[in-house]
């Protein structure tokens, strides 16, 4: 079976995902930690989702992608620190069609990633045609990671967007 994955929260509290915009409303504290990972790339939380007609911010971030293929991603071409991905697997039927949507998150000349052209509807039943590692991923974890850097784990992945909330009650979670 296919799934998305939602990253935990290092200081998540209850069952409950909320997107940063909600959960400044809900917990500004823990908001404020969350909010931090986006320190330099502030622009990113105003970019407006065609389509779901939100914010960046408004929505959850999904990875059809396996916590697994990022890390063998990672450490195949040489990363070295010490580290373990903790996601929530998601089943992909639980979420409502109407408030979700593929972000293909293609390279862009321009650097418009929101055109409407880089998303497609979201289907349930094909999700597994977004589970792989894009090349120019691989090609950015090894720049950064030779620059000695520390990497964005999902550039150029596909995301899932989701427009609401998540229960994650009853959701595994994955650890490696």
């Amino acid at each position: 079976m296919t799934y998305l994955y939602h990253m935990v929260p290092k200081n998540m509290q209850g069952s409950i995902l909320y997107p940063l915009n909600m959960l400044a409303q809900k917990m500004p504290e823990i908001y404020a930690q969350n909010i931090s990972k986006y320190i330099g790339r502030e622009h990113i939380t105003k970019q407006r989702i065609p389509i779901l007609n939100c914010l960046w911010n408004d929505v959850l971030h999904l990875s059809p992608v396996h916590p697994k293929d990022i890390k063998n991603a990672l450490l195949e071409i040489g990363y070295k620190a010490e580290f373990t991905i903790n996601s929530y697997e998601i089943t992909p039927e639980d979420l409502i069609k109407e408030n979700t949507i593929v972000y293909l998150n293609l390279e862009s000349e321009n650097k418009d990633k929101m055109r409407t052209e880089n998303f497609t509807s979201y289907n349930s039943d094909v999700i597994n045609k977004y589970n792989l590692i894009p090349q120019s991923t691989k090609d950015y974890f090894k720049k950064i990671i030779n620059a000695g850097g520390r990497p964005l784990i999902y550039h150029n992945v596909p995301h899932v967007f989701y427009k609401g909330l998540l229960d994650i009650s009853k959701a595994k979670i994955i650890s490696v």
